[in-house]
């Protein structure tokens, strides 16, 4: 091995350029939505491919959002609403409006479940580990309505969550945390590209 001078700087080989990019494009590649080739020919991309943006601004630019709840817990409906409308406006294009008047899209649903379960009790016979459970339905639609729109199903999600009250943790923060987690779902839901009638046959 040859040794180098006392101060002399070890260069090691640069990087080639080319390999580098090609990763970061693949990368980049997976945030992105791809469309099939199966379009006219003068709206194909890249071999056949279309690539657009992760939130599809063509039909819809705001959004209100409603939810209620069928369950008895107080107050989790609003919870819901306030942490959709936040991320919705943290990670997406869209505004959120206040009113179904102001609004190009209604994203409306109904917290269906909301209860806790003991999964571990302890020796003392009061519960060591439980599991709070929400689940929801849903449905963002255009404002109005299309005619697939009103006849579709709405889109169910659900979120379980452990808490353990030994340490700290209460169903107050379990409901939280699964509420998070719920409202995380429906915005990557919501990178879908828009399709109408004719995108469908």
């Amino acid at each position: 091995m040859t040794r180098l001078p006392d101060g002399a700087r070890r260069r090691g080989r640069p990087w080639p350029l080319a390999p580098l990019l090609l990763a970061a494009l693949a990368l980049g590649c997976n945030s992105m939505g791809v469309r099939p080739p199966g379009e006219p020919k003068e709206d194909r991309g890249f071999l056949g491919w279309h690539f657009y943006a992760p939130f599809d601004t063509s039909e819809v630019k705001t959004v209100f959002v409603y939810f209620k709840t069928q369950t008895f817990h107080r107050d989790l409906q609003l919870q819901l609403t306030e942490a959709v409308q936040k991320e919705i406006s943290k990670r997406t294009p869209y505004r959120v409006v206040g009113t179904p008047e102001q609004a190009d899209s209604i994203l409306t649903g109904t917290i269906i479940y909301a209860n806790r379960n003991l999964m571990v009790e302890a020796p003392t016979n009061l519960p060591r580990q439980l599991t709070a459970s929400v689940t929801v339905t849903l449905d963002w639609t255009h404002n109005p309505p299309t005619d697939a729109e009103k006849n579709r199903g709405p889109t169910m999600v659900a979120e379980s969550v452990n808490f353990v009250p030994e340490v700290g943790e209460t169903t107050l923060s379990a409901y939280t945390r699964a509420i998070t987690s719920i409202s995380q779902q429906i915005v990557d839901m919501m990178e879908a590209p828009w399709f109408n009638e004719d995108d469908v046959r």
